[in-house]
């Protein structure tokens, strides 16, 4: 761990593993990015998926150090099983001389990466486990070349060797570790097609998906991904949105439905509107959000990147005092020098370094992949200590696509209905509400033209009001509860009003309740499965609805709710979530419309449904991308999950640290033993975040 905090600036994507890093990471001769030595080594080895061979020189070097490292272990076992006496000076003068010859190149193989990474943090005044590696290696290295070419004192070439072989090995494991971690954000970037065709004239023209533009009409055959947002206009195929959306059923579409960006036609052939394109994409926005996730940093992981800072300069300073100890006082200069060398050795920041955001980005990427998308490790910090869940109730425990019931009027005849249809889906056209939008759809089905809006003004929870020009005359409409009638002075006639648990919204003009429109919204069929799960996790789910009581409590009683908050106004949501964060919950809040982004902001961790508005998504840490609320528990248990992952790793990490370092302090641990400890602490780290691949099980 770097000895200075990077700067956000300084973020990059790993061309191998595909993290988000801060700071310089590995400087590759190629001029790609990469966060570590590891990743280097192994896209060399692998090569490009265009490339048909590996590159057969990096595999060389590699087998070049390791056999020369070996052979360095067989003359060290010579020399430390016979003795002097019996091998001869001169044999073991030449076996000396021998081991200074096999291990020099091992050391310019293995060891040159190391270095250079070294003196690049000196120059950068940072320090890294790298210059750890080079300093030990390199210092035992050097004490035995004297104590050859002196013809006295002992040599260590064999530690030298295999200590760098050890730790080149480590970086591989390391390497493949954060590649498995990145597999959601690899398979998202894979989804982005490179290629499409173009309707121009008339002529289908192949282009690259990038040159695509806002309203050109793009044509998608079977088995070729969307290259934007957009609109069928012809065709029909199923399509699968699984790469973002997490729903591993492909979903017909057919002209008039909305198609997005990434998403693959199975089995026909589309002609779609290009409506978003490049950045303004959902892919683009959803990798976006991912990067920002990964490189965000939670508290936890900041009190580490404290702690890592002072780690490294504090096993320096260790180091030289044992050197000091040992040499100085008790005399035994090559046990202080055999105990420094372990002490540098041992010590495992990468473990540290570790421990919070393999684990952290292992986990937002698999939410990634089944259509969840975290802003930040904060957010997965919070979660496992959310103790109280408010839920919207329209769009969120129901589906969202209401429908019209009946229309009443005050005048009983087709003729008035369809006016006063035509009145309030013109004034609903100006909202993004799930009435509005079935006003509106409704309008349409019955082929009702729509007249003009103008002075549009939303009160978000109650209703709006506009102006609305129709056949040549202009009046004032209003559309919104019976309360907010009752707000603007207008009373409700007995012919209107509305029994049972009923969704209405009334409408207005003239100064007079003319018309009353029934809505009805099915709950989700998942709903009630999903609150069982959450109240199984010890969460206290509550509904938070700005629809009249009887209704509410109506699909309470459905999806197994039992407080019930009704009648809501934006403020009063707020109220509710500030209410029970002040008496010490931890509170998280999920909805989907513009009446709900006070409370998601409001909230400790606020989710949004991918079907909501944009303002409910921008107030939210978390986005549902998909419309399965059973991923809300499932998040729950994930978050848990890292987080104790977290705790764990962190245990691991600082209690190997004090007992290794100690044990090395006092002479007890020999170098190499040293170094397959520190490879064993990296992998026991990795490996224990691995487990979130599969724990808990997807939604």
């Amino acid at each position: 761990m770097s000895s200075s905090p990077p700067s956000t600036a300084q973020r990059q994507i790993c061309r191998y593993c595909s993290l988000v890093f801060r700071g310089p990471g590995y400087a590759a001769p190629d001029g790609h990015a990469y966060c570590c030595y590891g990743c280097y080594l192994i896209q060399r080895i692998v090569g490009e998926s265009t490339e048909s061979a590996p590159s057969a020189w990096i595999l060389a070097r590699l087998g070049v150090g390791a056999f020369l490292a070996m052979n360095v272990m067989m003359v060290s076992l010579v020399l430390y099983t016979v003795s002097e006496r019996d091998l001869g000076a001169n044999t073991v003068a030449v076996l000396r001389w021998l081991m200074l010859g096999a291990s020099t190149p091992a050391m310019l193989v293995l060891g040159g990466p190391f270095v250079g990474n070294a003196v690049r943090e000196i120059a950068t005044r940072r320090c890294s486990t790298d210059s750890l590696v080079a300093m030990g290696s390199f210092a035992a290295y050097g004490v035995s070349a004297y104590s050859v070419v002196s013809g006295r004192g002992q040599v260590y070439f064999d530690t030298a060797t295999m200590l760098l072989t050890l730790v080149t090995v480590g970086r591989f494991l390391e390497a493949s570790t954060r590649s498995r971690t990145s597999r959601s954000v690899r398979e998202l970037l894979e989804a982005e097609p490179g290629g499409t065709h173009v309707l121009r004239d008339g002529q289908e023209v192949d282009v690259p998906a990038a040159d695509v533009r806002v309203g050109d009409l793009v044509v998608v055959r079977p088995g070729e991904r969307i290259p934007a947002d957009g609109v069928v206009t012809s065709g029909s195929s199923l399509v699968e949105e699984a790469a973002f959306s997490g729903e591993p059923r492909p979903r017909p579409c057919s002209s008039g439905d909305r198609v997005y960006g990434g998403s693959l036609s199975c089995d026909g052939r589309l002609v779609v509107r290009a409506e978003a394109v490049g950045s303004d994409a959902l892919l683009a926005r959803v990798l976006q959000m991912v990067d920002e996730a990964q490189s965000s940093r939670a508290p936890v992981e900041l009190l580490v990147d404290r702690i890592a800072r002072i780690f490294t300069p504090a096993v320096w300073v260790l180091a030289a005092c044992s050197l000091g100890y040992w040499g100085v006082v008790a005399h035994n200069v090559p046990k202080g020098a055999m105990a420094a060398l372990a002490v540098l050795v041992v010590a495992c920041p990468c473990a540290l370094g570790l421990a919070t955001p393999l684990a952290t980005c292992l986990a937002i990427g698999r939410c990634a992949r089944a259509g969840v998308l975290v802003r930040s490790g904060e957010v997965l910090e919070q979660l496992p200590r959310v103790e109280r869940l408010f839920v919207d109730k329209t769009g969120t425990l129901t589906r969202g696509t209401m429908s019209v019931a009946r229309i009443v009027c005050a005048e009983a005849d087709d003729e008035a209905a369809n006016r006063a249809l035509a009145l309030l889906a013109t004034l609903e056209s100006g909202s993004e509400h799930a009435i509005a939008r079935a006003v509106v759809a409704e309008a349409r089905a019955r082929e009702i033209g729509l007249g003009e809006l103008s002075e549009f003004r939303a009160v978000p929870g109650r209703g709006a009001a506009g102006r609305v020009a129709l056949g040549g005359r202009s009046t004032t409409v209003m559309a919104g509860s019976s309360g907010f009638m009752r707000e603007v002075g207008l009373a409700i006639p007995p012919a209107l009003a509305i029994d049972g648990a009923d969704t209405v919204t009334y409408g207005a003009w003239d100064g007079m309740v003319r018309a009353a429109v029934v809505l009805e919204d099915e709950a989700r069929p998942e709903a009630r499965s999903a609150v069982d799960m959450l109240a199984g996790q010890g969460i206290r789910v509550a509904m938070l609805s700005g629809d009249r009581r009887d209704v509410a409590e109506k699909l309470a009683r459905q999806v197994g709710i039992s407080d019930v908050r009704a009648e809501c106004s934006p403020e009063a949501k707020v109220a509710a979530v500030r209410q029970a964060a002040d008496v010490g919950e931890v509170v998280a809040m999920v909805g989907d419309g513009v009446n709900d982004a006070p409370a998601l902001a409001a909230a400790h961790v606020g989710m949004a449904m991918a079907a909501g508005t944009d303002l409910a998504r921008q107030s939210s840490g978390v986005t549902l991308l998909g419309d399965e609320l059973t991923r809300i528990p499932w998040l729950f248990d994930l978050a848990r999950a890292t987080y104790r992952t977290i705790r764990r790793n962190l245990a691991w990490a600082f209690g190997y640290n004090m007992v290794a370092l100690t044990a090395a302090c006092l002479g007890m641990l020999h170098p190499l033993l040293a170094a397959l400890l520190m490879l064993f602490s990296s992998v026991a780290v990795s490996g224990s975040s691995l487990r979130l691949l599969h724990e808990p099980k997807g939604p």
